[in-house]
């Protein structure tokens, strides 16, 4: 017993100076060499604190799609709101039903939809002479929805700022997205189908129309947008969490560096605005967003905000 017990013993301080030797070349290797980075993300990194279940995150379809999706999972961030891509933009079209592929497959419940976002350019405006066109993409893209794991279909974002209130006024605009969300029901039935829209005025609106077949009526809500507690308050009493809830918040609809240089202080911000979330009875918020350098969690540079560690 005694000669086993030498012999373990030897056997030990062998292993013991093996582990000792790896761990001095590993520490010796450049950090490239040792992690898996992209574009300074590394990926099963957990940052975030995950601390509320309703948290989502707005995120661009990018060639680097596929690591932040896992780091998003990793930190128990499993519902994104991928792109929203202009309709007439077929480029961008296509690069955002390949990312939504991408993240179904991974298991992400995905909230994706078109949009006819006009920028500068007149083309993208809708009226009432292109609004068929444009009625026609909503509902071909819901059936490519449908048929590829889609969670919720959006048929539209703020629409109310893209058409040119003339031939097609904001009233009428929202009767067509309430007739056009009951044929999209009829093609798109594993999710809800939800619209978003953004501050009071419109909020008023839409509450004078009703939500028709809309199941959803979502809100983008920026703390520099006036009167936004209130909006809170309104999407609770006017709809109830089952039918509103808010996929795009943070502080600024100009930057997070607009509301402060700070990121100290941007963290502070958005743990208010959380609570705040959380204390109206709203129960999903999506972040936006995950990479941008003027809104991102993850900075141009590949850096994180403090806001990642400190406050989603």
């Amino acid at each position: 017993m005694l000669k086993n017990l030498k012999h373990s013993t030897v056997f030990v301080s062998i292993i013991m100076l093996l582990l000792i030797i790896f761990i001095s070349l590993a520490a010796s290797k450049p950090v490239s060499s040792i992690n898996i980075k992209t574009n300074g993300v590394q990926k099963g990194e957990v940052l975030g604190s995950g601390k509320w279940s309703g948290l989502g995150m707005g995120i661009f379809s990018t060639s680097s799609f596929d690591d932040y999706v896992d780091i998003l999972l990793t930190n128990g961030i499993t519902q994104l709101r991928i792109d929203i891509p202009d309709y007439q933009d077929t480029s961008e079209l296509a690069q955002s039903k390949e990312a939504v592929t991408k993240a179904v497959e991974k298991g992400v419940k995905v909230v994706w939809g078109v949009s006819s976002n006009p920028g500068d350019d007149p083309d993208y405006t809708i009226t009432a002479a292109n609004w068929h066109t444009f009625r026609q993409a909503i509902l071909d893209a819901a059936a490519w929805a449908q048929a590829n794991g889609v969670y919720e279909f959006q048929i539209g974002n703020e629409e109310e700022y893209h058409n040119d209130n003339t031939t097609l006024t904001d009233a009428q605009l929202i009767i067509n997205l309430k007739s056009v969300a009951t044929d999209v029901q009829a093609i798109f039935t594993r999710g809800n189908v939800s619209y978003t829209s953004t501050d009071l005025d419109v909020q008023g609106w839409w509450h004078d129309a009703g939500r028709g077949d809309i199941d959803i009526l979502a809100w983008n809500v920026y703390s520099n947008q006036y009167g936004w507690e209130t909006a809170l308050t309104n999407m609770i009493s006017w709809w109830g969490a089952d039918h509103s809830y808010i996929t795009e918040f943070s502080l600024s609809y100009l930057g997070l560096d607009s509301y402060s240089t700070d990121e100290a202080v941007q963290a502070a911000g958005i743990v208010s605005m959380i609570e705040d979330i959380k204390a109206a009875g709203i129960t999903r918020a999506f972040f936006f967003c995950w990479q941008t350098n003027e809104f991102g969690v993850l900075k141009s540079d590949g850096t994180y905000r403090l806001l990642w560690n400190q406050a989603l």
